[in-house]
């Protein structure tokens, strides 16, 4: 038996949990372990993963203390006993072939991950922009079979790279050999789990498939306002990123993908400055000063592409605006590839 799991991290969504539960026991692809991580939600979203587990005997129910969105997926995984990990966040659904789609696509080629596409909808507004719909719908192929630091790349070269682990499907084995785990305690912890996830990755492709239906919501972690707690949670990731340089640099097969990422989550990192109200507090400057210095040790400025990036002077005055030179190190990286 060819076990799939599906991990559900659930929080005050009693209004759409129903949707997301019934599109899976709707698979197509039955063989299927379902872990729901009740995670401490106060209404009434525990009572409704107790009625689906005594109507399916493939479902397991964590109730445990609001430890936030990482610390359940970590739940989730400890749990695991699938060949293949589908994580799928508990206000949205999927298709109902998706399972099978992914499982059979992912056997064939024997894959470390496969990556696929998903549709954003809002039930409540008409005004959604066509961007934002479309938002995790690529337009370039990915198919060919590659290494995860060459799929990065080239998604980040096109602009098309999402990191959130839903549009990803996992082997486990691959998961448990590579020690993956989300950054507990943080938020934008897709960045970093996937960042390793590719990196390390030999086998990868992405296939042009909708199977997944996004909720877009105003008071989702992504559509909340920036604070802090945003800018900390990048600065934690690119310290994780750059305390394994190392590894990454001294790979040929990875120094490339490397940079992109760090290029990108510093690109990041300044953005969540910039819109946040704290911006001009002494923590977030500490945080800049630490970067900056951690930066220096890894000789980051040193990169030949790094100091040629420096000389273009089209991007000026948001050189000015950021206090480093983000957007043309990530454009004359990328246009290296």
């Amino acid at each position: 038996m060819n076990i799939v799991s599906i991990i559900v991290p659930i929080y005050k969504v009693e209004k759409y949990l129903k949707e997301c539960l019934d599109s899976i026991l709707g698979q197509t692809y039955r063989d299927l372990q379902i872990i729901l991580i009740d995670d401490g939600s106060p209404d009434g979203c525990g009572a409704i993963c107790d009625e689906y587990a005594l109507r399916d005997d493939r479902i397991t129910v964590i109730h445990s203390q609001n430890g936030g969105l990482s610390a359940a997926r970590n739940k989730g995984l400890a749990l695991c006993e699938g060949d293949y990990v589908l994580f799928l966040d508990s206000d949205d659904y999927l298709e109902q072939n998706a399972v099978e789609v992914l499982y059979q696509t992912a056997e064939k080629d024997k894959l470390d991950i496969l990556l696929y596409d998903a549709i954003s909808f809002d039930e409540t507004s008409a005004d959604v922009p066509e961007a934002e719909i479309k938002k995790y719908i690529r337009k370039y192929d990915y198919s060919s079979l590659q290494t995860g630091a060459k799929l990065f790349s080239e998604m980040v070269r096109n602009d098309e790279y999402r990191s959130p682990v839903q549009y990803f499907f996992y082997n486990r084995k691959y998961i448990e050999k590579n020690d993956l785990t989300f950054h507990e305690g943080i938020l934008h912890e897709d960045e970093e789990f996937n960042f390793f996830a590719l990196l390390y990755a030999q086998r990868v492709k992405h296939i042009p498939n909708v199977l997944y239906h996004h909720r877009f919501r105003a008071d989702s972690i992504m559509g909340a306002k920036s604070t802090y707690k945003n800018t900390f949670s990048c600065y934690e990731i690119i310290k994780a990123m750059m305390a394994n340089a190392d590894s990454f640099l001294n790979n040929p097969q990875t120094e490339k993908a490397f940079k992109v990422a760090l290029a990108r989550m510093l690109r990041i990192f300044y953005y969540r400055v910039e819109v946040s109200a704290d911006a001009q507090t002494d923590n977030t400057q500490d945080l800049i000063n630490g970067l900056k210095r951690s930066l220096k040790e890894i000789h980051y400025y040193q990169d030949d592409e790094i100091r040629k990036a420096a000389l273009n002077k089209k991007k000026k005055s948001r050189i000015k605006q950021l206090k480093m030179r983000l957007y043309p190190k990530i454009a004359a990286i990328l246009h290296k590839q």
